[in-house]
């Protein structure tokens, strides 16, 4: 009903945040097995977490726009729809954050990208912490295409939801300068496809290679990776 997907996208409005803190919970803790020992300073995470609060609700709003407008076609909720709209969001976005996020890196585009990479040295907070405009980038370069698809393919809104709850978790894992795997995993057959949180991490203190959001296989393929990735997260597992 209307009534559910706005309390849906009030929820997807607000999770990326509630995520973010438990996350940074963990990050104080001595438990965790840090890939770089560096901490970020206080004045880093305000203005990560300012950078924020107009960007982080941008995907609901525009979820919210593009079905409520028509733009985004709904149709009867199934679990099998929901599944491969699941599939078909998850697909998408990784080639589109690799070409985006590689192009942002062009000295002529550096300027959209530039404000998250002063997170050298990561941590949960980062992983929200973007310009308006690169946040933008990326979340209509997500919605717009899936809604396209819509008008020929049944998409499911639960569906889009629900992967992005899945990459609000996993983004925010990526820049939590923690490990989570065990030494080794880079070299695992599965390693070579779904990343570490060393992935990424190597990426803003090398700042170049590794574009890939979940999966290296594009990175793999246009010989964009760090070589040494399974040295390093060996060494932080």
């Amino acid at each position: 009903s209307p009534m559910e997907y706005i309390i849906s996208l009030a929820i997807l409005a607000v999770a990326n945040h509630v995520i973010v803190f438990g996350f940074m919970l963990l990050y104080k803790s001595k438990k965790v097995r840090r890939i770089y020992s560096l901490h970020a300073d206080q004045d880093q995470l305000k203005e990560e977490l300012n950078n924020s609060w107009l960007t982080s609700p941008l995907h609901s709003v525009l979820i919210g726009l593009a079905f409520y407008s028509g733009f985004l076609v709904a149709t009867p909720e199934t679990w099998w729809k929901i599944v491969y709209t699941f599939a078909i969001v998850f697909v998408w976005t990784e080639i589109w954050h690799y070409f985006s996020h590689r192009t942002m890196h062009h000295k002529s585009r550096l300027c959209i990208h530039r404000g998250h990479h002063k997170s050298k040295v990561t941590n949960p907070l980062s992983s929200i912490s973007f310009s308006f405009l690169e946040k933008l980038i990326f979340s209509v370069g997500i919605i717009v295409p899936v809604s396209l698809l819509s008008n020929v393919l049944p998409i499911s809104f639960y569906g889009l939801v629900a992967y992005y709850v899945f990459y609000f978790i996993t983004n925010t894992l990526g820049h939590s300068n923690f490990e989570i795997r065990d030494p080794g995993y880079a070299r695992s057959w599965i390693g070579k496809v779904i990343n570490t949180p060393t992935y990424h991490a190597m990426h803003h203190a090398r700042y170049v290679k590794n574009y890939g959001l979940i999966t290296s296989t594009l990175d793999r393929m246009f010989n964009t990776m760090w070589e040494d990735y399974d040295k390093v997260q060996a060494r932080a597992a």
